[in-house]
């Protein structure tokens, strides 16, 4: 990362105020930092939360991603006083993570990310999730097991989105255990359910609340360019950071508030794919990912229709017992 590609503090300050003015109809703002790695700017890190605290309590919350490989006490004191949600990549055990995971010398980081997260949990308040990015050769079901052996909250275990036939994709034969491995966690889901516990991997929860409210359907996949915003270090205001097409920059936090919030609202408006609309899947998959739909085109769709196929078995399964399902938003 090139030094005038970091966010400057006084940058930093403005997204802020201009959240805090911008989407005044919202309770609570979620400021989600991503990398590379976010804890190689503290300053700016430092002066988002300082502003933070100027706001109404509560309003503004922070969520960090990050590879665990910075420690410091500041990185720490800095967490525990943002009270940071934490998602920390861990891909799996040494050999697995390592393989992929390097510093720039080459050297591993499975322990730092190890010494990270008991420091972290000795240390603060934080909620933690733990993240692995499932690549060919490594599955789902293994990364999640390991991943519920750490002392963290939750689990987040995704495969890598890229091209069909580039390193690390999934295989034709990779998908197909893919595949089952969602089916085996919504099995994993519902005993969690059943048990009234808070289940610690949630990524049917959204669909299956859809499917509980008996909502007319998911307009969007997600709300990028509406409440979620992607914001350049320079301050650009974009619909998604992943999305590379020009309409998606939406301005710049410097404007007027009504300026990128108008261009988000006609973003949002944008046409479907036309195979979309004819989908039995679109009540419940809006769509797809602007962002990782283009890349990966129909090996996204076949991970996000099985999706949507073990949140309709999750919704079945309790039918008669209802109330169990918000266990999926952390109510039991």
């Amino acid at each position: 990362m090139k030094e005038d590609e970091f966010m400057s503090p006084e940058t930093a300050v403005r997204v802020i105020d201009a959240l805090d003015e911008g989407l005044s109809e919202i309770n609570r703002i979620r400021v989600h930092l991503y990398g590379g790695e976010p804890f190689i700017n503290l300053p700016a890190i430092e002066a988002m939360v300082k502003r933070a605290g100027d706001k109404k309590p509560g309003r503004i919350g922070f969520v960090v991603t990050t590879n665990g490989t910075i420690l410091s006490d500041a990185v720490i004191d800095l967490l525990e006083a943002g009270k940071f949600d934490i998602v920390l990549s861990i891909d799996g055990p040494a050999e697995v993570h390592d393989a992929c995971r390097k510093r720039v010398d080459g050297s591993p980081t499975h322990r730092d990310v190890m010494r990270f997260l008991e420091t972290v949990r000795s240390r603060t308040s934080c909620y933690v999730t733990g993240a692995a990015v499932i690549r060919s050769g490594w599955r789902l079901l293994y990364a999640s097991e390991y991943l519920r052996t750490l002392p963290i909250d939750n689990v987040k275990a995704q495969a890598v989105r890229l091209a069909a036939g580039t390193p690390y994709a999934l295989t034709e034969e990779d998908m197909k255990l893919y595949q089952q491995d969602l089916e085996a966690i919504g099995r994993q889901v519902i005993k969690e359910l059943e048990a009234e516990k808070v289940p610690m991997d949630r990524r049917f929860a959204g669909r299956v609340m859809k499917l509980l409210i008996k909502g007319e359907g998911l307009m969007r996949y997600c709300d990028a360019g509406k409440s979620n915003l992607g914001i350049t270090p320079s301050g650009v205001v974009k619909a998604c950071l992943l999305v590379d097409e020009e309409d998606a920059v939406l301005g710049h936090v410097n404007d007027d508030v009504e300026v990128w919030k108008q261009a988000g609202l006609k973003w949002q408006e944008r046409p479907l794919r036309k195979k979309c609309t004819s989908c039995s899947y679109l009540q419940l998959c809006g769509g797809g990912c602007p962002a990782v739909v283009p890349v990966c085109g129909d090996e996204e769709c076949k991970i996000v229709h099985k999706e949507c196929d073990v949140a309709n078995v999750i919704y079945e399964h309790f039918s008669d017992k209802q109330e169990n399902l918000l266990g999926l938003v952390g109510i039991v």
